[in-house]
């Protein structure tokens, strides 16, 4: 974290010291904001490498607040909750977080998931995201991973880096039964064990972007208490 600016948003005063003084101690610049419009403000002026944002705050809320941000910014945004529901994770996804924890939460963690979206970043920014390259496309859907392109029924489909990341791992795996588990490790990292909410969450916002009933998906099928299979469907297939 040494030179990392990190701008830390949340009316919890004590939550925010303590937030500050792990970041400080591993070496990075911190800026604090404890109300909406001054992190927004804050976020403008000192364009951090990465931004910590509660969800409920006094004026806007956490969600409104990563709206604004990503109307000019794809900079890591990790949102922390003190709601432990789906539907809230689906917002945040929704409106371009990166990462969610749930409060009470361990500080160490929190560190440990920044640097992890901090490496993704800078990995996506270089273009290495992959090492090999990778297609796929049925007619309907196509998976450009070279030049990061989605398409679904000839239309660009926009996906978050972790949204595209655990496609095309599940792409790549098409016709394989994977774990939540072993997705988890795959796609975020060991240092995610046990936060496999993250993989439904995804998966369900994925499934909106792509499919044309999610009630009943092409391509990425639950196999109940195990995990999920990506379906390749026959070349030419049409809506």
């Amino acid at each position: 974290m040494i030179n990392r600016t990190v701008l830390i948003i949340d009316d919890d005063e004590g939550l925010l010291q303590l937030i500050s003084m792990i970041f400080k101690k591993n070496g990075a610049k911190v800026i604090t904001a404890n109300d909406s419009l001054d992190g927004i403000s804050k976020f403008f002026i000192y364009h951090p490498d990465l931004i910590i944002l509660d969800v409920i705050m006094p004026g806007y809320n956490g969600f409104e607040v990563c709206r604004r941000i990503r109307q000019v910014s794809d900079d890591p945004l990790i949102m922390l909750t003190a709601l432990n529901d789906e539907q809230d994770m689906l917002r945040g996804l929704a409106a371009g977080a990166d990462d969610f924890l749930t409060k009470p939460f361990n500080p160490q963690i929190l560190l440990a998931r920044s640097r992890t979206v901090l490496r993704r970043t800078q990995r996506s920014n270089s273009h290495n995201e992959s090492s090999a390259s990778f297609s796929y496309n049925d007619g309907f859907l196509s998976i450009d991973i070279e030049r990061h392109e989605i398409l679904a029924h000839g239309k660009h489909i926009k996906l978050t880096p972790m949204e595209f990341r655990l496609l095309v791992y599940l792409a790549r795996n098409a016709g394989k039964l994977l774990t939540s588990e072993k997705i988890l490790v795959s796609v975020w990292g060991s240092e995610y064990r046990g936060s496999i909410e993250h993989v439904h969450v995804y998966i369900s916002h994925l499934r909106r972007k792509l499919e044309e009933d999610t009630k009943n998906p092409r391509y990425i099928q639950t196999v109940h208490g195990i995990g999920y299979i990506f379906e390749k469907q026959e070349l030419g297939y049409k809506s």
